[in-house]
């Protein structure tokens, strides 16, 4: 299956990159219908809220076994780095009975397949991969009518218990407002009174560092809208980048209808309504000593807002995650060169669609905008380029999101799970399957490795791409030429669904411009005409 989240007008840009260094003289490279068995409660009745609605009624698989959130929470005692192996205490009777095979799935937080089970001396060990809905549901159907809705003041009815859950945004209903994690781990901190642990609780944003790339994503709600902080840094070896973004992404309305029947998703009807949002994106690439930096890094964004919806849908731990993915492909020939730019994406949509024997039908409106800002190039010889694509946001429909929780709640370090865990693999997996684990753990298959797949079962994305290349001043007549390209998306991914449904992400829109600088210089025209763009 290939990488949903970048169109191939991108691969196009990538394509024109190289051939522009190629041109000149580049040297680069439930009410359930049939219950489950004894450890699978029967799904209760729908509980209508005032704006937030839904439903499940459905019959799980005969091997899926059910843990109620609290015992959950108590039962799970240890997580791998990975998230790929779970440590359970002995004492629960559900987790001595789970087998390779069986599926697990705790109430609003995770669903899980097991690959393999051992009891150590240090709990009950669990070998995982991600499920997929029709790993949990044999048949039926699920409904949920959604208005996500951000505020500053942060008013709630209810919030959740502290401690093992603290991360959770505090979400209400009616209607449901929702909070970046920081946010909402802020609100318990001032409810219980604790200003030590209120200032201990404010992170920020989300940090990572991807391929060389300390990056921060950040959501701060607003009233009526969220606002989004993006920032890229990289430096190394005479080499410095900076890739910023900030914009904010609207209230928004969702919506959606998945039918299963004998373990497979017949149809699934998804609405993303009253969205809009925009986004800044400004970079500068520089490059002091000789040699070249053509090295292209793909980072997934972390979520930076999580919805649960489990309350809607009878306990099935499904989210709607705003997060992004970010590719940056500098293409730099030599020392003493500097690329700085800045583009602005902008964009509306009330986008229905229904996923179906592996189509897409798309209906609505969308409108968005592509603007380039100020650029500026120095070569004092070679050539230079650069690509930045970024999807942001990009919101999505997942099922079971482990990241939820906060770690520091549970009892056995990750560090200490990862041996324990390791130990159990060596045991249970074969040489092959053992150094899966070891390299990436077991998620929905490659889209682990793969971190700019989507695993969403449903999902909206807008991406914006610029790719501007310099001839260098060398050149009898330098030129410049900027590339940009606004693509918006649906669709949903197989993987998450657990079979092969064929291509099931379609292109809703797509806006493109282009400028020479100076206007109207053959070889930067050339460049793109050879590029097929």
């Amino acid at each position: 299956m290939k990488s949903i989240w970048l169109p191939p007008a991108s691969v196009s840009l990538v394509i024109f990159l190289i051939a522009a260094l190629a041109v000149v003289g580049c040297k680069s490279r439930r009410d359930a219908a049939q219950p489950a068995p004894a450890s699978t409660p029967s799904a209760s009745s729908a509980v209508p809220l005032q704006n937030g609605s839904g439903n499940a009624h459905v019959t799980y698989q005969s091997n899926v076994h059910i843990m109620e959130q609290d015992e959950g929470k108590k039962a799970l005692i240890g997580v791998s780095t990975n998230e790929a192996s779970l440590l359970f205490d002995p004492s629960n009777a559900t987790a001595r009975s789970l087998k390779a095979g069986d599926v697990l799935m705790i109430k609003g937080l995770l669903a899980r397949v097991v690959l393999g089970a051992e009891q150590t001396p240090d709990g009950i060990v669990l070998l995982t991969q991600q499920a997929a809905l029709t790993d949990l549901i044999r048949d039926g159907e699920i409904h949920m009518q959604v208005p996500v809705r951000f505020t500053a003041s942060n008013a709630m009815l209810d919030q959740p218990d502290p401690g093992f859950f603290s991360s959770l945004p505090d979400l209400v209903v009616p209607p449901l407002y929702a909070q970046s994690p920081e946010n909402a781990m802020a609100d318990q901190a001032r409810a219980q009174g604790n200003m030590d642990a209120y200032k201990g609780l404010l992170k920020g944003a989300v940090h990572s560092i991807v391929d060389g790339w300390n990056t921060s994503f950040q959501s701060t709600p607003a009233d009526g809208r969220t606002n989004l902080d993006l920032q890229l840094t990289r430096s190394e070896a005479g080499f410095v980048a900076s890739i910023t973004g900030k914009g904010s992404v609207s209230n928004f309305d969702f919506d959606s209808t998945i039918g299963v029947q004998q373990s497979k998703i017949q149809q699934m009807k998804t609405a993303f309504n009253n969205l809009t949002g925009e986004m800044t994106f400004q970079w500068a690439v520089a490059k002091d000593s000789p040699g070249v930096m053509a090295q292209e890094s793909r980072i997934k964004l972390p979520g930076v807002v999580d919805v649960p919806l489990s309350e809607f849908v009878e306990g099935l731990p499904l989210y709607l995650e705003v997060s992004g993915a970010v590719m940056i492909h500098p293409a730099i020939t030599g020392g003493k060169e500097i690329t700085k730019g800045s583009f602005r994406v902008t964009y509306s949509a009330n986008q229905s669609f229904v996923v179906s024997s592996g189509t897409v039908n798309s209906g609505g409106d969308i409108n968005g905008n592509i603007d380039l800002g100020d650029h500026q190039d120095i070569s004092p010889t070679a050539p230079l380029g650069m690509l930045v694509a970024v999807a942001a946001p990009r919101i999505e429909l997942t099922l079971g999101l482990n990241k939820i929780y906060d770690k520091s709640d549970i009892k056995r370090a990750a560090d200490i799970v990862d041996k324990i865990a390791d130990q159990v693999a060596k045991h249970l997996l074969s040489p092959d399957k053992y150094r899966q684990y070891q390299q990436n753990g077991f998620h929905l298959g490659n889209t682990f490795a793969n971190a700019l797949k989507t695993d969403g079962a449903a999902y909206f994305q807008v991406i914006g791409t610029s790719a501007s290349s310099f001839t260098g001043f060398s050149a009898i007549s330098p030129c410049s030429r900027y590339d940009l390209n606004i693509v918006a998306s649906v669709g949903a991914s197989a993987e998450a669904w657990g079979q092969s449904i064929g291509s099931v992400n379609k292109e809703i829109y797509r806006k493109a411009i282009t400028r020479i600088d100076p206007p109207e210089m053959r070889l930067c025209e050339n460049i793109g005409s050879q590029s097929g763009l």
